[in-house]
């Protein structure tokens, strides 16, 4: 029996020689796999080209949405170049793994935003408030407010999406209610003996102003997400837009897989989860590298060692890993 499901990588950046590593790592697994690369310029032939800002790329998926559709996939499975599936997840059990049934998507997470204290998928920063409490915040909530334009200029696409009431609607009989923000959802609150601190005693009703979404939108981590066929044809059109609009990838493809979805499963209803690790401070890094020792960098020891409870790794970037004796 044909497999009815597609494996799509999705890179961030031009690096052409991981094409064949993950081709290695998982074509006894998966029997059609694509791959979704900035600016490819070789002839493999499930390597398509794309043309975007890795902050949106969700562009890629909908840029490639029509070399890589085909009517006989119930299900695209997008992955990140850097992300490693639990070697057990295969295309005959992903189903199971993932609890879907035909008509499902998957996405690991979706938060919204009014009130947001996440710091295990999205990356947060620390501030403290006036009081001296430490309070964990998403900066880019602040950038959304701040510089998306739903309806961007010189591109059409006022029509190409639900309104903004059908759009919250929507979202709401998911389950995810949309608010408007508050200051503290932009920024954290105000750091002490700073001119923040000084502009907002001067002018309190800022402190507590409502900012309203230009477009009712979600946050999730995104790296991977997995489809429906009934789904993926508007899920691209919207991301496909919502590229066009330049607004960011967490926000994009958990708004526009829920707006396009009839039923969507979190890792909170599966009830296994993958690790993820950032890797900006020094502490995070020695966490990882920490995390990573038993594997000696060895894709092949990863394999054989994978913690059986996780659906998958994130990062590990290849190119700094032995992949020759996978």
């Amino acid at each position: 029996m044909n497999s009815k499901v597609a494996l799509i990588f999705v890179f961030n950046h031009k690096y052409d020689k991981n094409i064949d590593v993950l081709e290695n790592l998982y074509k006894n697994r998966f029997s059609n796999i694509y791959h979704l690369v900035p600016f490819y310029e070789g002839d493999k032939q499930n390597v398509i080209p794309v043309y975007e800002s890795s902050q949106h790329f969700q562009g890629y998926l909908a840029q490639g949405y029509k070399k890589y559709f085909k009517e006989e996939y119930e299900h695209y499975f997008f992955i990140g170049d850097d992300l490693v599936l639990n070697p057990a997840i295969n295309e005959n059990n992903y189903k199971q793994y993932f609890h879907l049934s035909e008509n499902a998507s998957y996405i690991p997470e979706i938060h919204t935003l009014h009130h947001l204290t996440n710091n295990d998928t999205l990356r947060f920063l620390p501030v403290k408030s006036i009081t001296g409490k430490k309070r964990w915040h998403w900066c880019k909530i602040k950038e959304l407010v701040e510089n998306y334009k739903h309806k961007a200029y010189a591109v059409e696409n006022a029509n190409e999406m639900p309104s903004y009431k059908e759009a919250e609607a929507i979202l709401k009989n998911h389950g995810y209610e949309i608010q408007a923000l508050t200051y503290r959802d932009l920024h954290g609150d105000v750091f002490p003996l700073t001119s923040a601190t000084l502009k907002y005693a001067a002018n309190l009703k800022s402190y507590f102003k409502k900012f309203p979404l230009a477009y009712p939108v979600v946050g999730s981590y995104s790296d991977i997400v997995i489809v429906s066929k009934s789904s993926i044809k508007k899920f691209c059109h919207y991301c496909g837009v919502f590229a066009t609009n330049k607004l960011f990838v967490e926000f994009a493809i958990p708004t526009a897989l829920l707006l396009a979805s009839e039923k969507v499963v979190t890792e909170k209803e599966i009830g296994k989860r993958g690790s993820i690790y950032w890797l900006y401070t020094q502490p995070e890094l020695e966490k990882y590298n920490e995390d990573m020792r038993p594997y000696n960098l060895s894709l092949k020891d990863l394999m054989q060692k994978f913690p059986e409870d996780k659906l998958y790794i994130h990062p590990i970037k290849l190119s700094k890993w032995k992949t020759e004796t996978i």
